[in-house]
C-alpha cells in the first residue's frame, strides 16, 4: 500500500517517516465559556487532510493512527476508572470516528461507554457559521449510567458549542464531566 501522505510504499496507512514529521502532538488545553477544559493535540490546520478522511472508509485506519499518536500522553488520574463518552458515535459509512477515539483511550485507563450520547439533529456543522450552529443545536439525548465521572470525546473542537451542549445534557443526568478530549482544535 502507499502512504496516505507521501505516497511511498509502506505497510501502514501513514508511514513512520510521515508520522514523525506530521503527527507530533502538541497538547494544549482550551477552556470553554462553560468552564469545560478541552484537551487537544493538534491544530486543525496542521492535520486537516487526515481529519477529512472521516467521510471515507479509509478514515477508519487514519483515525486509529491519529488516536494512537495523540493519546500516548493521556492517562487516568489516581488510578480511578473514568468513563469516556464519545459524542454521537452512531456509525456513518461503516464506522464511527468518535468510537475509534474512545476505544483507543481504553488503553490509558478510560472505560468507553458507547451509544449513550446521541444527537437527534443529524446536521453537519462543517464550514457553518456560529449563528447557524446556535440556531441548530444537536439535541443530544443521554441514555447511559448516572452518578459517574466521564470525559467527552470528539474529533474536533471549533466553537465548543457541541461539547458544551453535551456537557449540559450529561450534568442534567448526574454525570460529572471532568474534561473533553479531542484530536484537533480549530482555534483561529
Amino acid at each position: 500500500m502507499r502512504c496516505r501522505s507521501c505516497r511511498r510504499l509502506t505497510l501502514s496507512t501513514i508511514c513512520m517517516e510521515c508520522r514523525n514529521i506530521y503527527l507530533r502532538p502538541k497538547p494544549k488545553i482550551r477552556v470553554l465559556s462553560s468552564g469545560l477544559e478541552v484537551l487537544s493535540f493538534f491544530s486543525y490546520d496542521e492535520i486537516e487532510p487526515f481529519l477529512l478522511t472521516k467521510h471515507y472508509p479509509s478514515g477508519w485506519f487514519i483515525y486509529r493512527i491519529l488516536a494512537q499518536e495523540s493519546f500516548r500522553a493521556v492517562y487516568s488520574l489516581n488510578g480511578e476508572t473514568v468513563a469516556s463518552i464519545p459524542i454521537d458515535d452512531t456509525s456513518h459509512g461503516g464506522y464511527s470516528h468518535t468510537a475509534i477515539l474512545a476505544k483507543e483511550l481504553k488503553k490509558y485507563g478510560f472505560k468507553p461507554i458507547f451509544n449513550v450520547m446521541i444527537a437527534r439533529n443529524k446536521i453537519s456543522y462543517s464550514g457553518r457559521s456560529l449563528s447557524y450552529r446556535l440556531e441548530n443545536p444537536r439535541g443530544f439525548v443521554y441514555n447511559g449510567p448516572v452518578g459517574i465521572e466521564a470525559v467527552l470525546v470528539d474529533d474536533i473542537v471549533t466553537t465548543g458549542l457541541t461539547l458544551m451542549e453535551a456537557q449540559q445534557v450529561l450534568e442534567k443526568n448526574r454525570v460529572k464531566v471532568g474534561q473533553a478530549i479531542v484530536i484537533a482544535d480549530v482555534d483561529r
